[in-house]
């Protein structure tokens, strides 16, 4: 059973908010869901069980309330704040009925829907957008790709988990005792990377840039993986550190990342991988290297202009 964004968005659009009221949700599920609005224009999901549900934490995006109804049972109410977010929030509803959906009874199911809610408030504590866009997906797939070389390559998982520290805000992707890694995604036809600021490259000690060749293909062919894929393979590298494994939840996070269906249709294809060594005589631009009126920039690189770089292997 899967419900859509656009289904909610049709069963929203049905109702006159003014005039109030819910409309149930039909579909085979151990609760049950409606669809509606609490005053003018804040969209709402409302949730109705059996068993008292735990009263989920409350947002400046979503306010979350629960009451005991005159027959016993129990709601659950989350209501939109922000209707800018409102594509955001439609996504969150579809995904929860559908992920609490392969629940066998109503206590599993509640279970699931304040799980999967709850991974999707940790989630808008870093990004509001919802669905992260190409570049970002591509970007991901790229650190994703990297960390499992790093641990397979040998290093210790949690080591590996904590210095992949570019979902922490940090200017490189990746700082390890050897040195730190600035992972580029572009398509096979591209002939540059795209430096995003002054501090990118800008340390003492040396360190690399990885550019990953990754672009859309159709699913039928050889070799292919999707994000959700991608995702996969590293949490399968570190399931067995329960300390790494927390880690990487929050960075994924962090990134915009939670497990959605959109995240595992498109597939991709990685068609080469190349390092290029960044020294004191590396091409950029920094801080101390631009006039001081010039505060931030961002800069585009030839890939064939720096083929002196370029590392063997």
């Amino acid at each position: 059973m899967k419900i859509t964004a656009e289904q909610l968005h049709r069963k929203w659009s049905s109702i006159d908010y003014y005039d109030g009221g819910y409309i149930q949700i039909e579909a085979q599920h151990p609760l049950d869901w409606f669809v509606g609005y609490e005053k003018v224009s804040q969209k709402a999901l409302l949730i109705i069980s059996e068993k008292e549900p735990e009263l989920l934490p409350t947002s400046k995006s979503i306010i979350v309330s629960k009451r005991l109804r005159a027959d016993n049972k129990w709601t659950l109410l989350l209501t939109l704040m922000r209707t800018e977010q409102e594509s955001v929030f439609e996504t969150l509803c579809a995904d929860i009925i559908t992920y609490s959906g392969t629940a066998e009874d109503e206590s599993s199911a509640l279970a699931l829907t304040l799980k999967r809610y709850k991974q999707w408030n940790k989630l808008l504590e870093y990004q509001k957008k919802g669905l992260m866009d190409e570049s970002s997906r591509k970007g991901l797939l790229g650190e994703l790709i990297y960390l499992c070389h790093v641990i397979k390559n040998g290093y210790p998982v949690l080591s590996a988990v904590q210095g992949w520290v570019g979902p922490d805000g940090a200017d490189q992707d990746f700082v390890y005792a050897d040195g730190w890694h600035e992972i580029k995604s572009i398509g096979l036809s591209a002939a540059s990377i795209t430096i995003s600021s002054l501090e990118q490259l800008d340390r003492e000690d040396p360190g690399e840039i990885v550019v990953m060749r990754i672009d859309k293909c159709a699913p039928e062919r050889n070799g292919t993986f999707s994000l959700g894929d991608q995702v996969d393979a590293a949490m399968n590298l570190i399931k067995g550190d329960s300390d790494a494994l927390s880690l990487m939840e929050r960075k994924l996070a962090s990134c915009g990342y939670i497990d959605l269906p959109e995240y595992r249709e498109q597939k991709y294809i990685l068609s080469g991988e190349s390092h290029f060594t960044v020294d004191s005589s590396f091409p950029k631009l920094t801080g101390s290297s631009t006039p001081a009126q010039i505060i931030s920039a961002q800069y585009v690189i030839s890939l064939s202009g720096i083929e002196g770089w370029r590392l063997e292997g």
